[in-house]
């Protein structure tokens, strides 16, 4: 389930610009992303339910306090999921290239009656 929530549309954007910047509130979640207000609501709430961001509330006092929305220990751990993503798409990239560089080196190696088999 983690999976399929964090792989939805706009996740990955709410979850890094809350990285970066510790806490914001709604409004500036939403002019940050350009996001429609229900869309990023539904977000909020949903990774709120799994515990990867949590919300508090700048003061009682007031009528309609501020919520501060922040990305929580286990959902810093979720976070780097991404970055993990990318330093495996980078590996796959270079094992690619290299697998590659060595077709080409091997057809050219085999000279003018060359025929190029990639596995």
């Amino acid at each position: 389930m983690l999976l399929n929530v964090i792989s939805k549309k706009n996740i990955r954007a709410v979850l890094e610009l809350l990285r970066e910047n510790e806490e914001m509130y709604f409004s500036e979640i939403q002019r940050e992303l350009d996001m429609n207000m229900g869309s990023l609501n539904r977000i909020l709430n949903e990774l709120m339910t799994l515990n990867i961001l949590d919300k508090r509330k700048d003061s009682e006092d007031v009528a309609l306090p501020k919520a501060y929305y922040f990305v929580t220990d286990y959902g810093e751990k979720v976070v780097e999921l991404y970055d993990l993503e990318k330093d495996l798409e980078k590996e796959s990239k270079i094992i690619n290239q290299t697998n590659i560089k060595g077709n080409v080196k091997n057809v050219v190696n085999m000279g003018d009656n060359a025929t190029l088999h990639i596995d």
